[in-house]
């Protein structure tokens, strides 16, 4: 075979490199994969079997780049092949392959290519081994950070395998279905995307099948030694695969996935799965796929996930995996899972949490997106960094909730039932969206497209003069409205009407750059408020945003000035590097840079706190009082934003003592970027808030002084 492959190889290379001959990519159907572990040599050996579709001439697909490949067959025929990495591709003319915005560059796959006579539909078997040994010590993965995600690993705490990993051959194919077999070691549990079909001990091995009953555009598979336990609502199971140290908290997690499940098959409808698994794992993860959720071990253990992450990732189930993203025409699908999930639940507890929520969005695209890290949310497909998942996620979310306001609840509701009723199995984007909502409230929503999903950026509303008109049976106040974005948006701005005993809601429509406006009432207006309950997607005046984590972190680059030497600032390094997910470089306060807009200061046991601080806290040399709260300074650590330091405008100050626990608080601190100040004993957070924020220029008190 070796002297074979090489001749095709030749043949190969001078047919693409002289233009006589294009490559095409093959197109999977489906796959019936037997995926084998072995743990001591951290390999998969695989074999495929499947349908594909084939052009005349020369083919071409994904598979590992570390694959050794025993064997390939089209139609029972053993046919001959060669490989080319990736970067041999460079070598080849512009035209030698077709599909090539399908090609992978990233590394972690190479091309197999072979010769067929005839376009047609083909079954094809292959095996192969390949193996996975991805370092997963560096990985970060929070709230608004993905630094580095691991493809594919296999050790003894367990075996990973995504379809970034190109476990299974990957050609142009948009989805395909996949059974999966998997043969794991006797004291590990597999799990994989969609049901579980059967399980049984063969030796000291197990052997697993799983299918998806409906086609996807990938598979993934984890295997590890878990503890497993389970429980029936209905004819769906509900498991929990926990590592054995975590045991004590499957109880939390199976009761609650209970509870999600009922609440969206109520909602929008049936569980379009048998099975539900909330899979552990021993890096930093958070994904949902059809079935089920895979979570990383530290956030398993955080005790808010059962309340946020975890029926966010259940209602993926619905919204993702069983109703697909077309990811050409953008990604919906975590945004509406925001507003279904993370969101929801704070609006079912109180009015003022969600007021909250949707203020802390609009603070995270003040922080985090600066101007050149703005998109259009079409051109979402998934979050990388903070800024990617403030549009993805945040701004998305906000769009369904100014629609859900238009519409109302019954004809919003109303449409997630008809969209899961009628594109199951199906790929959809913001256009299926759009059509449902007109089609289930009968009002035309034509402006939602091009002004929030095809063009990038935000509103900004200013509030003008405002005047009262009194007489003895009429009370009226008229008041101007201006945008100052660079294009005007098509708005209905929520204004709130205060008098002396009474407060009125209303709205008013907002469709160019300035408007006029007077409004009637039967009493006598004492103060006007615009969208005080931040329902629209703006950017927020300066006014009416306290500084928070999420302006320093979202900073174009950070400055880490350090009053510390030796040990001491070495620990600080380490602090800084987690908190950024990449090295940095200690300065002192002698050797400040320029103050510019795109860059953020974190002062590390400054000699002396910021003025702002002072006006807002009480330093002594053993405590520290924050918001009328009393603090040790002895083993805990302070975070502080700061507006306004030397000319920087945005700025941090940790004062701490607790050198063991600095490096773990800077990995924490993505995901408290809503907040002002933190306060962490040891590594585990006690405080947290915002400093109070001063009176917002949408907000006018009205002159009683009638003539």
């Amino acid at each position: 075979m070796r002297v074979i492959t090489t001749i095709v190889l030749c043949i190969v290379l001078i047919s693409l490199l002289t233009g006589s001959a294009t490559a095409a990519l093959v197109a999977f159907e489906n796959h019936r994969l037997s995926v084998r572990i072995d743990v001591p040599t951290r390999t998969a050996y695989v074999i495929d079997n499947g349908q594909a579709k084939l052009q005349k001439g020369w083919n071409a697909f994904h598979i590992a780049a570390s694959a050794v490949i025993d064997s390939l067959a089209i139609d029972g025929k053993p046919v001959p092949f060669s490989t080319l990495q990736i970067d041999e591709l460079a070598d080849l003319p512009e035209g030698a392959l077709e599909n090539r915005a399908h090609i992978d560059t990233s590394g972690q796959a190479k091309l197999v290519l072979f010769e067929w006579p005839h376009a047609m539909p083909v079954g094809f078997s292959i095996a192969y081994s390949a193996v996975f040994d991805d370092d997963v010590e560096n990985t970060r993965f929070s709230h608004g950070q993905v630094a580095r995600e691991v493809t594919g690993t296999i050790e003894s705490r367990g075996a990973y395998l995504s379809p970034s990993a190109y476990y299974y051959p990957t050609g142009s194919e948009d989805q395909m279905t996949v059974v999966l077999t998997a043969n794991v070691p006797g004291e590990w549990e597999s799990i994989s995307d969609g049901n579980r079909i059967s399980s049984e001990v063969e030796g000291q091995r197990k052997i697993q099948r799983w299918n998806n009953p409906y086609a996807s555009d990938g598979c993934f598979f984890m295997a590890a030694p878990y503890l497993v336990r389970s429980q029936m609502l209905d004819s769906i199971e509900v498991a929990c695969y926990f590592f054995p140290e975590d045991s004590g908290l499957i109880d939390r997690y199976l009761t609650a996935s209970v509870d999600y499940i009922q609440m969206y098959s109520e909602l929008i409808g049936p569980y379009p799965y048998e099975r539900f698994t909330v899979a552990e794992n021993f890096f930093p993860t958070g994904y949902g796929m059809p079935a089920w959720t895979l979570l990383g071990q530290q956030v398993v253990r955080l005790p808010f996930i059962v309340g946020t992450s975890l029926g966010h990732e259940v209602l993926h189930n619905w919204w993702g995996n069983s109703v697909y993203v077309d990811y050409d025409r953008g990604n919906w699908c975590e945004g509406l899972t925001v507003y279904g999930a993370d969101y929801r639940y704070k609006l079912l507890s109180s009015p003022e949490e969600a007021t909250d929520y949707r203020k802390n969005v609009l603070k995270d695209y003040a922080g985090y997106v600066s101007e050149g890290k703005d998109f259009p949310l079409r051109e979402f497909t998934a979050r990388t960094e903070a800024s990617s998942r403030t549009i993805g996620y945040g701004k998305a979310m906000m769009v369904f909730h100014m629609i859900h306001n238009r519409i109302g609840s019954d004809a919003f509701y109303n449409a997630w039932r008809y969209v899961y009723d009628t594109h199951r199995g199906e790929k959809v984007s913001w256009e299926e969206w759009i059509s449902a909502f007109q089609h289930t409230s009968g009002q035309s929503l034509s402006m939602v497209l091009p002004q929030w999903v095809d063009r990038a950026g935000a509103p900004m509303i200013e509030l003008g003069p405002v005047s009262p008109v009194d007489s003895d049976t009429v009370h009226s106040l008229s008041f101007e409205l201006f945008q100052t974005a660079e294009q005007a948006y098509d708005l209905k701005v929520p204004v709130r009407i205060h008098g002396l005993d009474t407060t009125v809601d209303t709205s008013v429509n907002l469709a160019t750059w300035r408007q006029d406006y007077s409004l009637t009432f039967p009493f006598i207006v004492e103060r006007i408020a615009i969208d005080p309950d931040f329902d629209l997607f703006r950017k927020l005046l300066k006014e009416e945003m306290e500084p928070v984590l999420s302006a320093v972190l979202g900073a174009e680059q950070q400055a880490f000035v350090s009053w510390e030497t030796g040990a001491i600032a070495r620990v600080y390094r380490a602090f800084a590097t987690n908190m950024t997910g990449d090295s940095v470089t200690l300065i002192s306060d002698k050797q400040l840079p320029p103050a510019d807009a795109g860059t953020s200061i974190v002062l590390f046991n400054p000699t002396g706190v910021p003025r702002y601080l002072v006006e807002r806290m009480r330093v002594t040399a053993d405590s520290i009082d924050v918001m009328e709260t009393t603090y040790p300074r002895d083993g805990h650590t302070f975070i502080l934003s700061v507006r306004g330091w030397e000319g920087f405008e945005r700025c941090l100050v940790v004062l701490s003592n607790d050198l063991q626990s600095l490096p773990r608080i800077g990995q924490l601190l993505p995901h408290y970027g809503k907040y002002s100040y933190l306060v962490f004993k040891g590594a585990k957070n006690v405080g947290k808030g915002q400093w109070p924020v001063g009176e917002s220029p949408l907000k006018k008190w009205v002159s009683q002084d009638f003539e």
